[in-house]
């Protein structure tokens, strides 16, 4: 019993280290373009610790950066990590994690699933929207599904399957993809 309430304690500061606000939902603040916290507001949160998860739900907001996704639902999935001698360290380039995500009791974000009527991501320089949005931390990249549509620079892009890879600055498009250029909007 000690065991479950210091492993559901140290879940719950976890999810409250990112910046979790359970209670009210508030409209975050625009990020500097190279902040690392992450932010996650919603009307309530569940933290499954046996399933190493914490769901987020009503007027889910989650703020890192440049970047922000407005959701339904979000349900943020934990995997165990090797720590190093310091708390709160990711392991050491080329090990597995990541270092801008955060870790406690031995476990880092590994994947955040976003859904709803209408999901929405913006970026400094696009847009998204979609039905489903899946933030794989491993390969720092968003799969979009359920009607995804993205705007750039006056470019609009649809498909089945849109998958934004974050750190290459680059997306592909799969399943009848759709683009349409306006090129009186391209300039701005």
């Amino acid at each position: 019993m000690y065991t479950w309430i210091l492993l559901s304690s140290a879940v719950l500061l976890f999810v409250l280290s990112i910046g979790t606000a359970a209670a009210q939902p508030v409209a975050p603040k625009p990020a500097a373009p190279n902040e690392s916290r992450t932010t996650i507001t919603s009307k309530k949160m569940t933290v499954r610790n046996q399933e190493n998860k914490a769901v987020f739900e009503g007027t889910v907001v989650l703020t890192k950066g440049a970047l922000v996704v407005h959701s339904d639902v979000m349900v943020v999935f934990f995997k165990a990590v090797e720590q190093s001698a310091k708390d709160g360290q990711m392991p050491k380039a080329g090990q597995e994690s990541r270092t801008d995500l955060p870790v406690m009791s031995n476990r880092a974000v590994s994947m955040i699933e976003a859904t709803g009527k209408l999901v929405r991501i913006v970026k400094a320089d696009g847009r998204a929207t979609c039905r489903k949005a899946v933030y794989d931390e491993a390969d720092d990249k968003i799969v979009l599904t359920g009607e995804p549509v993205a705007w750039q620079n006056g470019t609009r892009v649809s498909g089945e399957k849109i998958t934004m890879y974050l750190a290459e600055d680059r997306s592909v498009v799969e399943g009848g993809s759709h683009v349409l250029i306006d090129q009186e909007a391209g300039g701005r």
